[in-house]
C-alpha cells in the first residue's frame, strides 16, 4: 500500500508493472518499460514518472529504498547484480530515452 509519500501514478507503475508475474510479459525489465512506453508514448507522462523516480531514489538510502519498493508498493523484481537504486535509475533513463522516440513500434537501442 502507498504511504502517500509517491504519486498515484508512480505507485500504480511500479506496482502493476513490477509484480509476481511480471515475468510473463516480457523477458527482462527492459521489456516491461518498452511495453509500457509502447501503450502510451505521449512523451509528458513519460518525462514526468522518470522525475518522479529520480526524486524517490533521492528520497531513500538503499536499505529503506528497498524496503519501501517490497513491503510498501509491492515490486516483485530482484534487480541483482545492480542496488535497487540502480535500477530505477535505469528505469527513468529509459523511460526519458523512449519519451523521444516516436510512437509505438519504434524499436528502442538495447542499453
Amino acid at each position: 500500500m502507498n504511504d502517500g509519500s509517491i504519486s498515484r501514478e508512480l505507485y500504480q507503475f511500479l506496482a502493476t508493472n513490477f509484480h509476481q508475474d511480471w515475468d510473463l510479459e516480457a523477458d527482462d525489465w527492459q521489456g516491461i518499460i518498452d511495453n509500457y512506453v509502447d501503450e502510451d508514448p505521449t512523451p509528458a507522462p513519460l518525462q514526468l514518472l522518470a522525475e518522479q523516480i529520480d526524486e524517490l531514489r533521492g528520497s531513500r538510502q538503499e536499505p529503506e529504498l528497498k524496503e519501501f519498493l517490497v513491503r510498501q508498493v509491492g515490486v516483485d523484481y530482484g534487480p541483482a547484480p545492480l542496488t535497487y537504486g540502480e535500477w530505477l535509475k535505469e528505469i527513468a533513463n529509459r523511460l526519458r530515452l523512449r519519451s523521444t522516440q516516436a510512437g509505438p513500434g519504434t524499436a528502442p537501442p538495447q542499453v
